[in-house]
């Protein structure tokens, strides 16, 4: 294993555990709470009550702007990266870490990066 995983491990905390599910609440807000449940995110105690749910994702990602496509493929990568990676190719931009973040603005990159530092699975 190498260093960097090992510190990550070391660094799993109910403060990551936090950072995430607040970064997570804040890209629901942005994308639109209704594509995300069962809870509401002023409900929301843990990343599971605001699951991805696929068959609203799949009808409005049509509708969303390049920086929210690319931000609800990430955000649904960290949930099921299959359906994620099956978005992120149903984006128009380069297939690579610059390509899929390009047409994002500056709230949707830091909700993104805290969400890539704070990540511990998806239980």
């Amino acid at each position: 294993m190498n260093t960097d995983n090992i510190l990550n491990a070391l660094e799993q905390s109910e403060a990551k555990r936090h950072n995430f599910l607040e970064a997570w609440k804040q890209g629901v807000e942005r994308l639109g709470p209704e594509l995300f449940g069962p809870k509401t995110p002023e409900a929301a105690r843990v990343k599971s009550d605001l699951k991805p749910l696929r068959e609203k994702i799949d009808v409005a990602f049509v509708a969303c702007s390049g920086g929210e496509k690319q931000l609800l493929s990430a955000m649904v990568s960290f949930f099921d990266p299959e359906w994620g990676e099956d978005l992120a190719a149903r984006t128009e931009d380069e297939k690579c870490i610059c390509g899929l973040t390009f047409n994002m603005d500056h709230a949707e990159i830091d909700i993104l990066c805290t969400l890539l530092r704070n990540y511990e699975g998806w239980e």
